[in-house]
């Protein structure tokens, strides 16, 4: 009996003893901050209430890689170098005033105080509404509500970096696509300037088509006069007045309309004929030019639009919290515990020594 109680004193006794001054009067502290966050995008709003409202309207789920993202950094080198210089962390983390157990080493290695960091900043992710939950650990409240506003404030940056880069990217190849457009434009304008220019003709196959008019008209009326000079003959003298004009009238719309028809067909040299050839290359590239450009303004706008829509936003409704007591250590329920772990220890010891006593008497 008396080895059974010294078994147990050993066993049990002394880590709870050592437990119980540990917790009770030499662990620190500690101090946590919380806060919850979401990454979205800019849509849509739809009807909810509650959280749910807070998490989709105005902005809706953007996926979880951009939530893996945000977590990723927070547990970076690079954000632990940023908390470093503007807070310090390691001075607070290898303070003397911060028990031996708990406190970083000092020195302490880059990756000792990356691990050491991890430990103290933790990132919890909530798969159905893609919620990120930020705990800090410290062992002052002040700080750990700073460290919480300076990750949540740093992780916005980057967020928003993310959706600039994004979106000058959409819009840089969209506006050289209407750089390109205008250049075009510009080419097809030059050259339909300089055509007019050179040939002193603003467009041939307009004039071309007044042209055409202008014959059809002096035909319809060299018709007319010569029915009516018909109609005279019939009853008057070929050197009566009315005829003679009549045939001098028919006469001088024929010689006329020779003129005009000399003009549209370009006289000998097919002039008219080859202005609208070399015309009409121009004028269709300049409005395939014009089209483009015009279509390329659409495509700029879309693409606004679409970078817009998908522009990220880190939301944070639960803003990080300023504790005012310390949630660590639970210094009774710790206590309880090593005693529990080590009765349950002595009681599976015990067993394992009572199987080895009988299999040896064996």
């Amino acid at each position: 009996m008396n080895a059974i109680l010294r078994s147990l004193l050993i066993v049990v006794g002394i880590p709870t003893c050592v437990a119980s001054i540990y917790y009770g009067l030499i662990a620190s502290d500690v101090y946590i901050s919380e806060a919850s966050f979401a990454i979205r995008s800019a849509q849509a709003a739809n009807q909810a209430g509650g959280i749910s409202a807070l998490l989709s309207s105005p902005i809706v789920s953007a996926g979880s890689q951009d939530s893996m993202l945000v977590a990723e950094y927070i547990h970076s080198h690079d954000m632990m170098q940023q908390l470093q210089q503007k807070l310090d962390i390691r001075k607070h983390f290898n303070s003397a005033d911060i028990d031996f157990l708990s406190r970083l080493e000092n020195p302490a290695t880059e990756e000792e105080m990356r691990d050491y960091y991890r430990e103290q900043v933790t990132v919890n992710r909530e798969s159905q509404s893609d919620v990120l939950t930020l705990n800090v650990r410290s062992f002052d409240p002040q700080l750990s509500h700073e460290i919480a506003s300076t990750i949540i404030e740093k992780s916005e940056a980057l967020i928003n970096d993310i959706s600039d880069r994004m979106e000058a990217d959409a819009l840089a190849t969209a506006n050289a696509e209407v750089d390109r457009a205008i250049h075009k434009v510009s080419t097809a304008s030059e050259a339909l300037s300089e055509f007019r220019g050179s040939n002193s003709s603003m467009n041939p196959i307009a004039e071309s088509q007044a042209q055409f008019s202008v014959v059809s008209i002096l035909e319809q009326k060299i018709t007319e006069a010569e029915a009516e000079l018909a109609e005279k003959r019939a009853f008057m003298r070929d050197d009566s007045a009315e005829v003679v004009s009549l045939r001098n009238r028919v006469n001088a719309l024929t010689k006329q309309l020779g003129i005009e028809k000399s003009k549209l067909l370009g006289g000998n040299s097919g002039r008219s004929s080859d202005l609208i050839a070399d015309y009409q290359p121009l004028e269709l590239a300049q409005q395939l030019a014009q089209q483009q450009y015009a279509s390329a303004l659409g495509s700029l706008e879309l693409a606004r639009l679409e970078a817009q829509r998908k522009k990220l936003y880190l939301v944070t409704f639960i803003e990080p919290s300023l504790p005012d007591e310390a949630v660590e250590p639970q210094r009774l329920l710790d206590t309880l515990t090593v005693a529990i772990f080590s009765f349950v220890m002595f009681l599976v010891g015990g067993l394992m020594w009572s199987a080895l006593q009988d299999h040896i008497g064996k």
